[in-house]
């Protein structure tokens, strides 16, 4: 009788394991939550769901989605927004908090002197002219 409880406890311990594994991923995650998107491929990410015109994807991946979208390319993560609402969030409401993004190394620059320069973009800047042109 022993030996029977033996042999299940052996079998019984994995499953256990994994069960509290699932748990604890679940519940105890600090990864934050992403907005939907659509299911990424291993390795490749939504590459290959972009296409040929990205840009009428995106307006698809909107219209089944919200305006805000989580995407995968490659190993990046990206949050899309498509209304101006989201742009608003996005860039007034939580600017501090998504202002250090990451400046992707694709094409390093030709001279040294350049490493440091990025583009970002903005909003529609509210110029007052004093008299001056």
């Amino acid at each position: 009788m022993s030996g029977t409880y033996i042999i299940f406890s052996i079998l019984l311990s994995p499953l256990l394991l994994l069960f509290l594994k699932h748990i604890k991923s679940t519940f105890l995650s600090k990864t934050p939550l992403l907005p939907p998107g659509p299911n990424p491929w291993p390795i490749l990410g939504n590459i290959p769901q972009m296409g040929k015109k990205p840009h009428v994807t995106l307006t698809k991946f909107a219209q089944s989605y919200g305006p805000l979208l989580s995407l995968k390319l490659g190993s990046q993560l990206l949050i899309v927004g498509s209304s101006s609402a989201a742009g608003v969030e996005i860039l007034k409401t939580h600017d501090r908090i998504l202002s250090a993004r990451h400046v992707p190394h694709v094409l390093p620059p030709k001279t040294p002197e350049l490493n440091h320069l990025s583009m970002g973009y903005g909003g529609r800047l509210n110029a007052t002219t004093n008299g001056s042109t």
